[in-house]
């Protein structure tokens, strides 16, 4: 089969952000195609999830599948932020709602998610690459698409969708709007090990499938471990960029930094004990960027094509579903009528954005710790202990503060307010660049300490059939899901 000449919404991308668009997309009836260009499942980095992913897969009918598929359950993590000081617990037992996550092979994450967009209707083509898109003045209205058997066609639509990752073919082709952050600018090496043991805190007391991050002795990067459920554990470094060449030139190859990188670090030194490595290391680019649009005429930008935000805290999957159900919402709203063309691009705009911010201001707060650019010490945050500061942090590292419309506005501005600051000095961004005017202080008071799913009044309309935006907070999940997590 190949891809038809013409349907309603076009999907560019089979990834979270591209998969979850086009499920709902189709579970609301109308004609939708995704495109993606390799063939699933494939290997892809980021194993690591937050809670605030449940809702989502549960509105589009994927929650059941995931759970069935036996990955490990993750109930928080560990960031010992400064040699020498305590390890930060994120727990994420003490939520409301949403008490646990997963940390999953993303190779069979992935496909899982993809294949049920198809399950829901969404005609998906994979080894499918999309080699170009024609415009109408500032509104996008075919792409040509290219297939690894030399088949090639044009698809007309009404509406686009770009999920296409990290290669982000609207914004680095089309509209030149994606910025780079250089102080976030990193790279990552990660390989897989077996035999590696189960995470004790500081008192000793085991965590199983916890998450855990510990920065390097000479502060020059961190190291993460995340344990998956194929009995293997994911376990990389993550340098800067300008720490790379220094180690790659004294000399040493990828594996000798990534020996030097794991040695620097005691907490993993211990979990390593025992264990091997199987298979071989890979290595990315793990620059921070993102575009100074999201959506326009026509189009929405999801996921990594959008933005971008060093792996520090697992936000990366939670970012790319929260952009493909705003990308869904705003697309059918405008099919529906609920709102015009801008109103539909905005909403999407500012609420990816607003939830992108807050993960940027707080991992540049936390590297302010790990580089040792913030003093050191609980009074430099403003609280009494490194753990309160974990404690407060919770509504954004969960992500309920993306979707959480019963959370204390308060809560999330004690938990915001000494991240800004932090932020702002790390960062060190030019006011008048597009990042800069995006991170201003009046941005980040305004938007930022916004606990609701809203934008001017608007909200997500959070039911079947009838997805689209709504001028009053729709129910989501209901008390089943906090049962099911239980």
């Amino acid at each position: 089969m190949t891809p038809p000449a013409r349907t309603r919404v076009a999907v560019i991308g089979g990834g979270p952000a591209g998969a979850i668009t086009g499920a709902l997309i189709a579970r609301e009836g109308v004609e939708v195609v995704v495109l993606e260009r390799e063939r699933f499942p494939r290997y892809h980095v980021g194993e690591s999830l937050l809670p605030a992913v449940h809702p989502i897969l549960a509105f589009a009918g994927a929650r059941e599948k995931i759970e069935a598929h036996g990955f490990v359950k993750k109930y928080g993590g560990f960031f010992r932020l400064a040699p020498g000081t305590p390890a930060g617990h994120v727990d994420f037992r003490r939520n409301e709602q949403w008490t646990y996550s997963y940390q999953v092979v993303r190779s069979e994450f992935d496909k899982l998610l993809l294949d049920h967009a198809g399950d829901q209707g969404a005609a998906v083509f994979e080894q499918t690459a999309v080699q170009g898109i024609d415009w109408e003045g500032d509104r996008p209205v075919s792409l040509t698409w290219s297939r690894d058997d030399a088949t090639t066609g044009q698809l007309s639509f009404d509406h686009l969708v770009d999920a296409s990752g990290t290669a982000g073919l609207l914004a680095q082709r089309y509209l030149r709007s994606r910025t780079v952050e250089p102080a976030l600018a990193n790279v990552a090496i990660g390989g897989y090990w077996r035999g590696v043991r189960t995470y004790r805190d500081d008192d000793g007391a085991e965590h199983p499938g916890a998450f855990s991050m510990e920065t390097l002795a000479d502060r020059s990067g961190w190291t993460w471990a995340i344990p998956l459920h194929d009995g293997t554990t994911s376990v990389g470094l993550v340098l800067h960029r300008d720490t790379w060449r220094l180690w790659k030139d004294e000399p040493g190859d990828v594996e000798a930094v990534y020996r030097r990188g794991l040695e620097a670090c005691p907490d993993l030194g211990v979990l390593l004990t025992e264990a091997t490595r199987t298979g071989e290391l890979r290595q990315w680019a793990d620059q921070s960027y993102v575009s100074s649009t999201f959506g326009g005429p026509g189009f929405r930008i999801a996921g990594d094509a959008a933005a971008f935000i060093d792996p520090l805290l697992s936000s990366g999957v939670h970012l790319a579903m929260l952009g493909g159900l705003s990308a869904a919402a705003t697309v059918c709203a405008v099919l529906r009528g609920d709102v015009d063309e801008a109103e539909g691009s905005d909403f999407h705009d500012r609420y990816v954005r607003r939830a992108y911010t807050r993960f940027v201001v707080t991992v540049a707060g936390f590297y302010g710790q790990i580089r040792g650019t913030i003093p050191e010490g609980p009074e430099s945050l403003g609280v009494q202990s490194f753990q309160d500061a974990f404690h407060r942090l919770l509504p954004v590292l969960t992500g309920q503060a993306d979707l959480g419309d019963t959370l204390d506005p308060q809560v999330l501005q004690q938990a915001l307010r000494h991240s800004t600051d932090m932020m702002l000095e790390v960062l060190q961004i030019p006011t008048g660049n597009p990042v800069g005017r995006l991170m201003s202080r009046t941005f980040l008071e305004q938007e930022l300490a916004h606990p609701s799913d809203g934008v001017d009044g608007r909200f997500i309309r959070w039911k079947r059939g009838e997805l689209g935006l709504a001028s009053a907070r729709w129910p989501r999940t209901g008390s089943s899901l906090r049962r099911n997590q239980r």
